[in-house]
Order: C-alpha cells, then structure tokens, then sequence
C-alpha cells in the first residue's frame, strides 16, 4: 500500500549544450561551458529553494542531461540518480509508472523539450516555453492523481541570481 500522500514533481530542461557531438550523434552532446555553468548555478539555486530529503533524479541517457543531473545530484544530495529511457522518447506514462511505483515524494524529472513544455500542459493544464536551464515545479495531492498543481516556472535568469546570494 502506497502510504505517500503527496508528490512533488521537479521538471529540469538540460542546460546549454554543443551543436555537435564529437561521435556525430545527438546523445552524445555535451554541455558547454556555458552550459556547466548553468548547471551549477540551477543546482546550487534548487538547493535554496527546496528541501532535498528523498529526493530522486531521474534524467533522460543523453549526455547532456546526465551532465546536468550530476550537477544537481551533487549539490541535492539525491538519493537516487538514474538514467531513464522515457525521458528520452518522450514516454510520459511509462514516468507516471516509475513515480507511482517509487517511494519517492520529491522527483526531479532532467529531460528535453518538447516533451517537457507537453508534460507541463498534460500534467497541470499550463502551457508555457520551457527555456533551457530552467525549472517548473508541480505538486499531486497523490502519487496516481492525474491532475497536478502548477507551482511555478524558474527561468534560468532568476535560478543564476538566486544562486548568486
């Protein structure tokens, strides 16, 4: 029996990331410089905000995700951070599937658009753009609840001064 009376739900697009990979493959893109920093500042900013007790990351295999997870692993201290095939291929419910089934109250979600922004709007009813760098948080009164309250969008201008102070 599920005794988790609520989820939160942390969606993080990748920071910036090269234009070609050194293999020629779109997964293997890693971040840039820029992009490193981004990650940093978006991981040092999360760990201001929110409270990181349980927290789960799950991030889409691509390199440039894993990169930006492993940033926010760090400074989070998740206890659990995985590679996860879905958020690749834009699978929502086979996510839903993995959060129902997982213990966890707090899940960050580390994947790409569009299939952030379409999950954002499924989930919650919010359409908006999903910048890189950035973070939009939801929360479900329940695990299997179909609806989520949107609780807010963080470009990544506010997450670097935020973790500037």
């Amino acid at each position: 029996m599920d005794r988790r009376c609520h989820l939160e739900l942390i969606l993080v697009r990748h920071a910036d990331a090269e234009e070609h990979s050194s293999d020629g493959s779109d997964g293997g893109r890693r971040l840039s410089a820029l992009g490193e920093e981004q990650a940093a500042q978006t991981a040092r900013a999360l760990k201001k905000l929110l409270a990181p007790e349980g927290l789960v990351i799950w991030y889409s295999p691509k390199e440039r995700t894993g990169q930006t997870a492993l940033a926010l692993q760090v400074q989070l201290q998740a206890v659990e951070c995985i590679a996860m095939d879905a958020l690749a291929t834009g699978h929502l419910t086979q996510v839903q599937f993995a959060w129902q089934e997982s213990a966890a109250e707090r899940v960050c979600l580390v994947g790409h658009q569009p299939f952030l922004g379409d999950w954002v709007a499924d989930l919650s009813g919010v359409r908006l753009p999903i910048a890189k760098a950035s973070v939009t948080l939801l929360h479900a009164e329940h695990p299997t609840s179909p609806h989520f309250r949107f609780l807010g969008h963080l470009q990544g201008s506010l997450l670097a001064r935020l973790a500037a102070t």
